[in-house]
């Protein structure tokens, strides 16, 4: 396997298994060979201490370039915004080569707290997990908290030792985070940050004034991307870079300048100019945001689907199909329309023992959503294509929909 990998990265001098296979150096070996003593480097806060490359979901990977200054001042933002001290026993769901993955460890350290580290996701192994090793908090992807509320074992392991869980990565419904509360016991909120910035730069806790809301109102609120963590400033703008109201209607793109915003695109300078203009970055992402400061990330650009004329946000139209009991998971892409010019399509994941129609689910949105923004069709699957975070892969699914087609709306 090694081998394999070892001719196409040819500029790589050494491949370090963890578990040895003959194939390469012995990770443990290593280790217990190495010296016990250590001169620090010279290190400047602006030098160049990580390479992370974007999950891939909407575009190809681009290496992010993460500088020290960016890695412990992310670290100190989310220690004073999440309140981590020592007791905290974080469960690691997501694999650590991706930054939202990555960006817990230096926090934990700095702190001393412990690490709990998984292979890969497995309901039931992280169910173990937090009853063993008393597991107070970790972060998922809505896919896997899915996946665990529905284990249908669920009953059977004591959760008790959970405070919270971060759900992130994709848009949250409602829902879900109320079936996270009710059937872990411990709080769920929400979350949004990116690679390029280390990654967290909101959470939706719910802030002391508004405490006092009824639950479908917390519940709402904490499904939503939530305020910026300390030290970060974030708008939303128009194409002319030109802020918009916080008046929970107004769509504009995300912008934020901060600390753990990265220093560039690897390579890609380019790129690095069309994203860092004006003093922000420019995530792409199109967001709302409430009277109480609260983002509300209403799709990816990439991801809005033009139909006649209308944009529509997939993570509105997909909100509305999870609302369905019988839908395990879903995805809304794109697809070319010779009318409308493309119109939206629901890919869907019934759950075991459930039984679900196209039509079905098709007159169940007309309940929640404008004719316009109704999926035209819905195709089912077994399971649906994710990346290494657990994120759903649109990409790739909305391709096939488009082979033959020269031009596409965007």
């Amino acid at each position: 396997m090694i081998d394999g990998v070892r001719n196409q990265a040819p500029a790589v001098r050494h491949f370090i298994p963890i578990e040895s296979n003959g194939d390469g150096k012995d990770y443990e070996a290593l280790i217990s060979a190495a010296a016990t003593d250590f001169t620090p480097p010279d290190i400047r806060d602006d030098d160049l201490a990580e390479l992370f490359y974007t999950s891939g979901t909407t575009a190809n990977p681009k290496g992010v370039m993460m500088t020290h200054r960016n890695l412990y001042l992310h670290a100190l933002q989310v220690i004073a915004g999440l309140q981590v001290d020592d007791t905290v026993v974080q469960l690691h769901t997501i694999p650590l080569f991706h930054v939202n993955g990555w960006g817990t460890p230096h926090t934990l350290a700095c702190m001393g707290a412990r690490h709990i580290i998984v292979k890969k996701f497995d309901p039931t192994e992280v169910l173990e997990l937090i009853q063993r090793e008393r597991v107070t908090n970790f972060a998922m992807v809505p896919t896997m908290a899915n996946a665990i509320i529905n284990h249908p074992s669920l009953g059977e392991y004591d959760l008790s030792s959970l405070d919270y869980i971060a759900i992130g990565g994709a848009a949250s419904p409602v829902d879900l985070i109320r079936q996270v509360e009710q059937k872990l016991g411990c709080r769920a909120y929400g979350g949004y940050g990116l690679t390029e910035t280390v990654p967290v730069l909101t959470q939706s806790f719910i802030r002391d004034h508004l405490k006092d809301e009824p639950d479908e109102d917390r519940w709402r609120r904490q499904a939503m991307a939530g305020f910026p963590m300390p030290g970060v400033e974030i708008e939303i703008v128009d194409p002319d870079d030109n802020p918009m109201p916080h008046d929970n209607q107004s769509v504009g793109e995300v912008v934020v300048r901060a600390d753990n915003v990265m220093a560039g695109y690897w390579k890609l300078p380019e790129e690095t100019a069309t994203a860092m203009r004006n003093g922000w970055f420019h995530t792409g992402d199109m967001a709302t945001v409430d009277e109480h400061g609260y983002f509300l990330i209403v799709d990816r650009k990439k991801d809005i689907i033009i139909s006649g004329g209308e944009n529509i946000a997939s993570i509105e139209v997909e909100k509305a199909v999870y609302s369905h009991p019988g839908v395990f998971e879903c995805a809304v892409v794109a697809v070319p329309d010779e009318r409308w010019g493309e119109v939206p399509k629901a890919l869907v994941v019934v759950k075991p023992g459930e039984t679900l129609s196209e039509q079905e689910l098709i007159d169940h949105c007309r309940t929640r959503l404008p004719g316009f923004k109704v999926p035209k069709s819905v195709e089912f699957f077994d399971v649906l294509p994710k990346g290494g975070t657990g994120k759903i892969l649109k990409k790739e699914l909305r391709e096939k929909y488009w082979t033959g087609y020269e031009k596409r709306v965007h």
